[in-house]
């Protein structure tokens, strides 16, 4: 295609178009070659006058994902252009490529003469971003969900076998010697932190497939607490930190193994905020109960949540200030306090931060997997 007869270049009317045509730029490429980067600053408009492009996304490995492709007659790169936002896609040549440029001081010559039409561009193209970007966001998110719950069901996998011949040697141990509490203790320990490991990773794998089952069990909060107390010894005994729970008697039906998920992602979060600041430490955990609900607030007098981030917590692969861990661990929290047909939100500044919960006393019947009288 000749760069006169581009549909482009024939929208523009009989008196501009020659002046148009001599500031397009003409460039020949071959299979592969680059035409503008993700992320780089949008300086023209592209004409497709031979060939084809693909617009790609770059994964988590590095590669590159194809989006879309563009054709003969086709035109691309006016969104950076219209809206000043850096490029959201790359763009690649698919084979011998014939493509025109057309500066930015040239797009803006064509449009000089139509300012309301130029407006209704804008917010039209800003609304497709925006579109695109949630799509490709949702896209990514789902893939590296997909990835970690490969990666956590072949750790489980792998730990299996060394997980099972340490339960085996604590079971051995404690029936060798069952008159000292202590040993005997120390081995049940043993067996309750490997089921912790496997639980956190089963939590881990079911929320990435999206599966959102629990066992439903009537709760004391005491109990909970003191088992929590028990799986958490180094956090209570933390001289940087105070960690304080008080139960309060408050009871109810849900999955205690999952909010101790709850509890152990907050408080661990507390803690790993008040270690990053150099202040005397409080973290207090306290239930109360009504007619149909449980309240746990978790209230710590640390940094607070950062402002960037406050709009996101909950969402995956949220994180700040750590090198360490999956970003996960707020989301999770999220999803196990809805399923137990509960809300959670949080306060939060400079002085510290406030998470409130609530959840049901009592579960609907028809939940899955009802355990009636169950306590943990």
């Amino acid at each position: 295609m000749k760069l006169s007869d581009h549909p482009f270049i024939q929208s523009i009317s009989d008196t501009r178009r020659q002046a148009i045509i001599d500031e397009v730029e003409l460039t020949q490429l071959k299979e592969g070659d680059t035409i503008f980067e993700e992320d780089s600053a949008p300086d023209a408009l592209f004409l497709i006058l031979e060939g084809a492009v693909a617009f790609t996304k770059e994964k988590l490995d590095g590669s590159l994902q194809n989006v879309s492709q563009s054709g003969v007659g086709s035109f691309f790169g006016e969104v950076g252009v219209f809206t000043g936002e850096r490029r959201a896609l790359g763009a690649q040549a698919r084979g011998p490529t014939l493509i025109g440029r057309v500066p930015e001081q040239t797009i803006k010559k064509i449009i000089e003469d139509a300012e309301p039409v130029r407006r209704i561009l804008e917010s039209v193209i800003h609304h497709l971003k925006s579109t695109t970007d949630h799509y490709m966001d949702e896209i990514m998110r789902t893939e590296k969900l997909t990835l970690v719950g490969t990666m956590v069901s072949s750790l489980l996998h792998d730990f299996k076998n060394p997980f099972s011949v340490i339960s085996l040697g604590s079971s051995l141990i404690a029936q060798r010697h069952p008159e000292d509490a202590k040993t005997v203790k120390i081995c049940n320990n043993m067996e309750s932190q490997i089921r912790r490991m496997v639980n956190m990773a089963n939590d881990l794998a079911a929320f990435s497939r999206g599966d959102r089952q629990i066992e439903i069990a009537y709760i004391s909060l005491d109990q909970l607490f003191h088992h929590f107390e028990e799986l958490n010894g180094p956090l209570f005994n933390d001289k940087t930190v105070k960690l304080v729970m008080k139960a309060n008697g408050a009871s109810l039906q849900g999955d205690a193994s999952k909010l101790l998920r709850v509890l152990q992602n907050l408080i661990n979060n507390a803690v790993d905020a008040i270690h990053s600041v150099d202040i005397e430490g409080t973290v207090e955990v306290t239930a109360t109960e009504t007619d149909n609900h449980v309240h746990l607030k978790i209230v710590d007098n640390g940094p607070g949540i950062p402002p960037k981030i406050q709009a996101s917590f909950f969402e995956p692969f949220v994180t700040h200030g750590k090198r360490e861990g999956t970003g996960l661990g707020t989301a999770i929290v999220k999803s196990i306090v809805e399923t137990h047909h509960g809300e959670i939100n949080f306060e939060t500044s400079a002085n510290g931060t406030c998470f409130y919960i609530q959840l049901p006393k009592k579960l609907a019947s028809k939940e899955p997997n009802v355990l009636p009288e169950a306590t943990i």
